[in-house]
Parts: C-alpha cells; structure tokens; sequence
C-alpha cells in the first residue's frame, strides 16, 4: 500500500522516467521509509543515479551528529549522492520557523548546483492533521486552511510529498515489516512546541472521537483547495480588470467596479491585498482587510489606511490607491502668505510647472517652452483693473459661482470631489478689491463673466505641467 501510493505518483509526475529526485531526509521513521521505497524502486542507484539524499544537521541535540554519521554511511553503502549542510547559528527565539527557512534554502541550492528538479519530502496524513489545526488557529483564513499541498511549484522544479495522503501508523507498519533503521527525535515529544502539543494532546483525542479522522481532514484539504483555485481564479480575473500600475503605486477606479455580491467584494479586495503585499514586498497585517472595507463602507471621500511605515491605501473620492507614503516638505513660507502681483501685460512663472499671464486680447506673450502645456484661462470685460493678485487659499475665502450663489472654497473642493494634494496645489485670484476672480485650475467666479453688452479685452491664461 505505502510502495504503491509512492510509485502512483512518481509515475504520474514523471511518466518518461527522465526527473532526478533530490529526497530531504532527517533519518526520521517517515523520511527513512521513503528512502528504502526509493531505494527499492531504482536499485541500480550505483550504475546510473537518479535520486540523491539532502540532509540538514541542525545541532540542537546531542544525537543530531550521530544521526548524521548513520546517514551519511547508510547512502554511502548504497551508492547514493549524500548532501549534507550544519545549522551553525541557530537564533535564541523561531527556532521552529528559521530552520524550516534554512533546510528549505539549502533545498534549493541542492537542486540548483546539482541539476535535481523535483524535491520530496516525507510529510504524511497525520502531519497534514496538525499543520490545518495550527493554520486554522493562528491564522484563521481560508487561503491557509487547506494544509498541505501534495504537489507545488518549489525553486526550479517542483515539490513533492508522496506520503500526504498515508498515516502516521501506516508508515509505522511498513518500517516494522521491512525491517527500516531510524531514529526518533526525542523534541517531538516535548510540549514546547505547538505542533507538539497538537500531535501528543489534540489529534490523538480526536481520533477516539472519530477514528475517520484521517480521511474526513483528507478531504477537507482538497475541498479548501479547490475552492482557493476558484476564487484565484475570480481573483486573477478582477484584479487584471480592474486594478492599474501606475509608475510606483497600484490604482483602481472605484466607479468601474461592478456591483459585487458581498463575497465577491470580500475576495475582491482580499486579493487586491494580496497583491499589494507582492507589490510592495512587505507583509499585511490581517487586520487591515477588515479596516479597508469598513472604509469603504463609511462612504467619505478621502481617507488613508498605513499598511506599514512605507506604505499606504489612499482614497481620494472615486480612486483607491496603493502608494509610498510621502513626508510633506515644508514650504519656504506658509501657504496662506505666498502671493504675487499680476500686472497687466506680464505673465510669471508660479513654479517650475506653472506660469499665469494677464494680457490685453491679442497680445498674449506667451514663452515657447510652454506652448504645449495644459491651459485654463478666461476672456475677462474691460471693467477689470489693471492689476491682479495671485495668492494661495487663506480660511473663509467665498468665490461666487452664480448671480445669488456664493460658497465657500473648501466646500466647492469637497461638492467637486478635488483631492487633497490638489488643493494645496490651487491658486486663489483676486482683484485689487480682494474679491476672488478665478480659483485655478478648477473654476472662474460669476464675477469673470461679461455682460452681453461688454466687450471683451483682457484674458486671464493660466498653463501647467501635469
């Protein structure tokens, strides 16, 4: 039974024999079953290898050297390619997390340096039991919940475990029948270690409850994983659709989403975040999928949502944006002080990217380098003076928008959805009487406007960088 799972699917997954194999092995019972089965299966290792051993010598217990040494001369005798790598400094606290990243690591550098491309590990049913209660416990989501794949892309090849679907007792029986050396790691009984604690105390009491324990989590697994394809699927689809790169940050258009189903929206924005933390390289706490759509819930226009030091999801009205948080520079005068006269006949630069000119009909002198920059201006009536001041927003500035409409201009921004940074970017112009003529570049007061009987001689050109 346990050969036979083994071969399936070496058969399966190479059916013209023509992968080499690279198999982690710890001298554990699970490991040292697959191996003989290996050797079992290819017993003319010495006249043309096809699988090798890799094994990592933690050095956290005394027996870890023999263990090694037994290994070592175990494939030595079988003609078999033996890798081996010491964890030389282990850290004090993650013990359990940094050695899987560096028996992983040395994986890898295996299959690259040696040519092998697909690795097997030894990992079984019972594991496959722990690893969905630990993922269920400390994390709590669904794309974690299905455990173990028994087949995934892994470095340049692939990632085996032949054994997922045995038991633990299985490879017991097999080990005894076929008279298997190996060695237990007296750590896995201790109650350090919350797999441990799992493996001693939990999963065996679930067993009397429900001796189909095996097999009911068995197709939990696959269900969970199906249903994962399917939603990345939905997900892949969406986020191509609806998500835009944008230079250094990700933009979606809230007004082009459609109307999705509370699941839909769920797994919409839970993939966005997905790909944000691809995005920026920097891992999302998982309480910021829920703070994200109570934002979205709340309705407001603009909002801001620190993913980390770096990073931030910005709303500003109808576009949501993934971009580098920026740390305002001071300007050299406040904003409410900055101001500047326009005389009649003179255009000036503002900034770099903006130059305003106040000129008589026809006798625009506009500077080449700014021909083709985006323009707002206005036709102004002759009753208009011969000077202008151009000047940043100040609090209580009114700017009147009809014949009996006059409104503030921090509630024009908000009625027409101007994003904050642009605000700070607007300019204020104003008469000599101190009455607000034009707010650019968004709009110009009933007060710019002619009568019909006027005859226009002045223009007011206003022209940007975007």
């Amino acid at each position: 039974m346990v050969i036979q799972t083994v071969q399936a699917q070496l058969t399966a997954i190479d059916p013209e024999k023509k992968r080499r194999f690279l198999l982690a092995v710890s001298t554990g019972v699970d490991s040292m079953v697959l191996l003989q089965i290996f050797c079992q299966l290819f017993p003319e290792m010495q006249k043309e290898p096809c699988f090798s051993v890799a094994h990592v010598n933690h050095q956290l217990r005394p027996a870890s050297a023999k263990e090694a040494a037994f290994l070592r001369q175990y494939c030595q005798e079988r003609g078999i390619p033996f890798y081996e790598r010491c964890w030389e400094n282990p850290p004090e606290t993650g013990v359990e997390a940094s050695a899987r990243n560096f028996r992983y690591t040395f994986f890898s550098d295996v299959m690259s340096q040696e040519g092998y491309d697909v690795l097997l590990t030894a990992h079984h049913s019972d594991d496959q039991v722990e690893t969905m209660l630990m993922k269920m416990m400390r994390e709590g989501r669904l794309r974690s919940a299905g455990g173990m794949k028994q087949q995934q892309p892994f470095h340049t090849g692939i990632l085996l475990r032949p054994l997922l679907t045995v038991s633990k007792a299985a490879i017991y029986d097999y080990a005894q029948a076929q008279q298997i050396p190996y060695f237990e790691d007296e750590s896995n009984h201790e109650p350090l270690y919350l797999r441990n604690r799992l493996r001693q105390q939990v999963v065996p009491a679930l067993k009397v409850e429900n001796p189909q324990l095996l097999p009911h989590f068995q197709q939990l697994s696959e269900e969970v994983q199906f249903a994962n394809q399917l939603i990345q699927q939905e997900q892949q689809q969406w986020l191509s659709a609806f998500v835009q790169q944008q230079a250094a940050r990700l933009v979606i258009d809230l007004q082009q989403l459609p109307t999705f189903s509370p699941a839909q929206r769920y797994f919409f924005y839970a993939g966005f975040l997905q790909q944000a933390e691809a995005f920026t390289k920097q891992p999302l706490n998982q309480k910021q999928l829920p703070q994200l759509l109570r934002l979205l819930d709340e309705k407001k226009g603009q909002w801001q949502l620190a993913l980390h030091k770096q990073w931030q999801l910005r709303r500003s009205y109808d576009q949501l944006l993934l971009e580098p948080v920026t740390v305002p520079q001071k300007p050299a005068a406040p904003l409410t002080e900055v101001s500047q006269r326009l005389v009649l006949g003179e255009g000036i630069y503002l900034s770099e990217k903006e130059w305003i000119g106040y000129f008589p009909i026809n006798e625009q002198h506009i500077p080449k380098k700014i021909t083709n920059w985006s323009e707002f201006s206005r036709d102004l009536p002759l009753n208009y003076s011969s000077e202008l001041v151009v000047r940043k927003r100040q609090p209580g500035d009114r700017i009147r928008l009809a014949r009996g409409l006059t409104k503030k201009i921090s509630r024009f921004f908000i009625d027409s959805k101007i994003p904050n940074e642009a605000r700070e970017k607007s300019w204020v112009v104003t008469n000599l009487e101190k009455e607000v003529i034009a707010l650019l570049p968004h709009t110009f007061s009933y007060l710019s406007i002619a009568p019909e009987t006027d005859k226009i001689h002045y223009i007011l050109l206003y022209k940007y960088q975007k």
